[in-house]
């Protein structure tokens, strides 16, 4: 194969893969004219195969479209519970998660000095038996809360599934034409092409793999805590009952302290008030009860205390 022959093959293909990507939006592809060159490089490409012809892409499309007749849900589902030992609860939900085929994908546990009481896991489990995981859940302890959602994704996974479909067949085909690449260039050119198609096809193989992961499990979150003996709510034990005894006292003080910087500011306000308001009033009240003073006795002889006239 000449140099031209091997470079139109080449655009070709990437032109009939451009259409076929484009047309993975609907169930229908379309497929466009093959440039012809004027030593007929184009059509002896096709009549050679190297190119995907119409039939493999009315073959893509009708894959598509069957694969769209076939829903894809994701569920997922929320729990709250409580349980009687949350240490125990964890080890029951993990085990549950592997007897129905599904695994632990997050675990949180929560509690002090030791012990626990509280905690999250998140865990999977095929989408088939999502409602037996969750009456599973009812017998290790009382489900308080229950939310369970869908969501339809399934245009996005066949419009993936089309697509890596397109990039398979794109890659036969530049495998193809590497084997009868003539010259260095035309390799050269040929294995540039096909590594950016083989790493476009990857990364949605990978995409595809998680989104079909998502589709087949179901993805439940489980929140859970002990029941408290107080009907509402508090120290669990007796020993829970004292710290909290002890801490009580402190923050008691810790109140005291603080409520009384408070008030401070307000009670040298009173009592500046009152000063000023009491004060006036007992100086008045000690000038009204002190008695006026008696006027002494003159020392002059002239007078004189005049006497009562005889009988």
């Amino acid at each position: 194969m000449t140099s031209k022959r091997f470079a139109a093959s080449l655009a070709a293909a990437l032109l009939a893969l451009g259409l076929a990507g484009c047309s993975t939006a609907s169930p229908e592809v379309a497929v466009g004219p093959v440039p012809l060159q004027p030593d007929g490089g184009g059509s002896s490409a096709v009549a050679d195969g190297s190119l995907a012809d119409s039939g493999d892409l009315t073959r893509l499309g009708a894959e598509a479209s069957q694969a769209s007749a076939v829903r894809s849900i994701v569920r997922t589902a929320n729990v709250t519970m409580t349980v009687k030992s949350a240490r125990t609860a964890a080890q029951e939900i993990g085990a549950l998660a592997e007897r129905l085929g599904g695994s632990v994908t997050a675990q949180t546990l929560t509690g002090e000095g030791g012990a626990v009481f509280a905690g999250d896991i998140g865990i999977n489990v095929p989408t088939a038996k999502l409602d037996d995981a969750i009456a599973e859940l009812g017998k290790l302890g009382n489900i308080t809360s229950e939310q369970r959602s869908s969501d339809d994704i399934t245009e996005m996974h066949v419009d993936l599934k089309a697509r890596v479909a397109a990039l398979e067949a794109s890659v036969d085909r530049l495998t193809q034409l590497m084997g009868q690449s003539a010259t260095t260039s035309e390799l050269i050119e040929a294995e540039t092409a096909l590594s950016a198609r083989q790493q476009e096809l990857d990364g949605l193989r990978a995409q595809l793999e998680s989104v079909e992961g998502q589709v087949t499990e179901a993805s439940i979150w489980v929140s859970f805590g002990e029941a408290s003996a107080l009907p509402g709510g508090g120290p669990r034990t007796f020993w829970d009952a004292l710290q909290a005894g002890f801490a009580s006292i402190g923050t008691f003080f810790v109140g005291a302290f603080i409520a009384l910087g408070f008030a401070l500011p307000w009670l040298v306000l009173a009592a500046l008030i009152a000063l000023a308001i009491i004060i006036p009033i007992r100086r008045r009240r000690r000038a009204r009860a002190t008695p006026p003073a008696e006027k002494p006795l003159s020392a002059d002889s002239t007078e004189s205390v005049a006497e009562p006239d005889a009988p």
